[in-house]
């Protein structure tokens, strides 16, 4: 099994290869590559990677919620 890390801009796991520990205010996290060159891009160009990244999140956020209703609509089922 391969060991993944969580990339705090992107919010999700990547595998180590692509990531990069970046210094912030708080401390050192870990950044994707993606994320990184996306910030030094052009304002339209990272903005729009800005925007994918928060339509994935919400998408990730909905399916989590989904997944977490439908298991409680399922375990009433069975009481």
């Amino acid at each position: 099994m391969t060991t993944k890390v969580y990339c705090y801009h992107c919010m999700t796991y990547h595998r180590p290869e692509s990531m990069r520990k970046i210094r912030t205010r708080t401390g050192e996290r870990w950044r994707c590559i993606r994320s990184i060159e996306a910030a030094q891009s052009s304002t339209d160009v990272r903005d729009a990677f800005g925007e994918r990244q928060s339509e994935l999140n919400k998408a990730r956020a909905r399916a989590v919620q989904e997944s977490a209703l439908l298991g409680r609509r399922l375990a009433e089922l069975t009481l």
